[in-house]
């Protein structure tokens, strides 16, 4: 009888200590799977954001923006803001009526999400002193962003604007050097 005592309050001990593992793991299961839910939401706003782009909607493309909200280039060229977007994108919009954003791998971990994305259009008006070349450009742009609140609060992107302007017929050439 005292070993059935004594043996008693241990499976007591251990049936406690499996269901306060099972509540940590339960814990951390929801945990896992609310951060998988607001990851997949970032994404789905980051793909919206750039349909926004492909209908040139720029209010739409706007109301992604966190109030603040900064997109930075690679290069000198000048970060895109909320205040700035109409002024650096309609002249591009112009130039590329039926361009679009297909991303085609996209990531994202916490409150950011970064995606690979295959730019196209067809050149059919003056772009940066380039005449109209009724080419069909393809290139790629990898880009960054950090949601907050369902916003896009900042953002970065590299674009192989090289690329672009190459299949324009631009060439790049070194400085000449003066002697």
């Amino acid at each position: 009888m005292k070993k059935y005592l004594c043996a008693g309050p241990l499976v007591l001990l251990l049936c406690l200590s499996f269901a306060c593992q099972d509540k940590a793991a339960v814990a951390e299961l929801e945990k896992l799977k609310a951060k998988e839910t607001s990851e997949l939401k970032n994404e789905v706003l980051f793909r919206q954001f750039h349909e926004a782009l492909d209908s040139q909607d720029i209010g739409r493309f706007i109301s992604f923006l966190a109030p603040g909200a900064v997109c930075h280039g690679a290069g000198p060229q000048e970060d895109l803001t909320a205040e700035n977007a109409a002024q650096l994108l309609q002249p591009f919009f112009k130039a590329f009526p039926d361009l679009t954003h297909t991303i085609e791998d996209i990531y994202s971990n916490g409150d950011k999400v970064v995606a690979r994305i295959l730019i196209q259009g067809t050149h059919k008006a003056e772009l940066m002193g380039i005449p109209p070349t009724g080419n069909r450009v393809r290139y790629y742009q990898v880009s960054m962003a950090q949601i907050v609140d369902g916003k896009i609060k900042e953002g970065w992107r590299i674009t192989d604007s090289l690329g672009m302007m190459q299949q324009l017929g631009m060439e790049l050439r070194p400085k000449e050097v003066k002697k």
